[in-house]
């Protein structure tokens, strides 16, 4: 057993076993007991591959460096956005490669993860260092799967959790006012068909004719287009159906019926399609045109389409296939938005006898219902 002391002061115990002349440091822990179940799962399993024929896994001397790269290409290069790629790429370079890029895969320790995560406590927000320690871990537990290591080093250590916020939309009045004063923007369509239907920025530059189903009232989503270029894809791999409202195949026919051969549903004034890098800014300009005090992203017409489906009374399960989330639990952020949510529970919350007898500290002249608020007066 192995007593440390942190730099802030703390101690930790960490237990080590030899494969041969080479020592195996395990995760450091608070407590004693913690570190001692940590070798005996280790044995453990060391004892069962033996039994079984099978000799144990020897750690193998990768360099971070080299190994990250590796994964960065063949993984994330292969299997994600572009955009993805590059933002994990940005993280490696910025972030990781200055502390590990000199070291093998097996020398790094909690304390290293330890060190990093304080250090990034000081620069970063909850989601920042989120970001950081999932490239961080996708190179790790893929040198896991892949034995190089035989365990995690930084199993133990808890990421900040981010604040609760909510997300920005507009409800419909914002909605209505935004498109009035902007009526004879050529992005109107644009905006309009983004507002009713949830679809992200770089599906609608991707939306092309051929998935524009007119006979049976539906756009398929299977294309993305950003300042990287056109991919036959969505950013989770996975094909969706829109219904169109009455309003939006309408508008759709007239746009098809000026669209002069164009592949692309949305265009500029010259015929050209709607350039992805140009929208943020234009967007901007016209909240800005139509006196919008609650300024939002373009991609916060996606949160604003699910709160007003599900205030409508629209169903959670539906909204997941028409957003194309792959987990549940993204949806569900939306749940609260339904009308009766909730409100069943009422008939179990009173504490209290039904009668006011038991309530002698409240006269009825001193409760005042306002809105959802029950507010005392002194």
């Amino acid at each position: 057993m192995e007593k440390l002391k942190l730099k802030n002061g703390e101690i930790r115990y960490r237990e080590s076993y030899r494969i041969g002349n080479k020592k195996i440091n395990g995760p450091s822990f608070k407590k004693i007991t913690d570190a001692k179940t940590w070798k005996s799962r280790v044995e453990t399993e060391r004892f069962s591959k033996l039994a079984q024929g099978e000799h144990y896994h020897k750690t193998i001397e990768v360099n971070f460096y080299e190994y990250a790269e590796k994964w960065l290409h063949n993984h994330v290069e292969v299997n994600c956005v572009h955009k993805t790629f590059l933002y994990y790429a940005s993280i490696l370079k910025t972030h990781l490669y200055p502390r590990f890029a000199k070291l093998n895969i097996s020398e790094i320790t909690e304390e290293q993860g330890m060190s990093l995560m304080s250090d990034l406590k000081k620069t970063h927000s909850a989601k920042g260092i989120k970001n950081i320690w999932i490239v961080l871990k996708g190179v790790i537990n893929k040198a896991r799967k892949e034995k190089i290591i035989l365990s995690d080093p930084f199993e133990d250590i808890k990421k900040p959790k981010p604040d609760l916020q909510q997300d920005n939309y507009w409800v419909r009045m914002e909605i209505n006012q935004f498109l009035r004063a902007n009526k004879n923007d050529q992005l109107l369509p644009f905006y309009f068909v983004a507002i009713h239907t949830g679809l992200r920025l770089a599906e609608m530059c991707g939306l092309k004719w051929d998935r524009i189903d007119f006979m049976n009232n539906q756009i398929s989503v299977t294309r993305t287009r950003d300042k990287y270029g056109l991919k036959e894809t969505t950013k989770t791999k996975i094909k969706r159906f829109v219904p169109m409202t009455q309003e939006v195949k309408l508008l759709l026919v007239s746009l098809f019926k000026s669209s002069n051969g164009n592949p692309f549903v949305f265009l500029e004034a010259d015929g050209t399609e709607v350039k992805y890098a140009h929208i943020y800014r234009r967007f901007h300009k016209a909240q800005t045109k139509a006196g919008i005090t609650n300024k939002i992203r373009f991609h916060d017409l996606r949160h604003s389409f699910a709160t007003n489906y599900m205030t409508n009374g629209g169903n959670v399960f539906e909204l997941q296939k028409l957003l194309g989330h792959t987990d549940i639990k993204m949806t569900m952020r939306y749940a609260h938005f339904t009308p009766d949510h909730l409100q069943g529970s009422i008939k179990f919350m009173n504490m209290t006898d039904e009668s006011n007898e038991n309530v002698p500290f409240l006269s009825q002249q001193e409760i005042n219902v306002t809105g959802n608020l029950m507010m005392l007066s002194s």
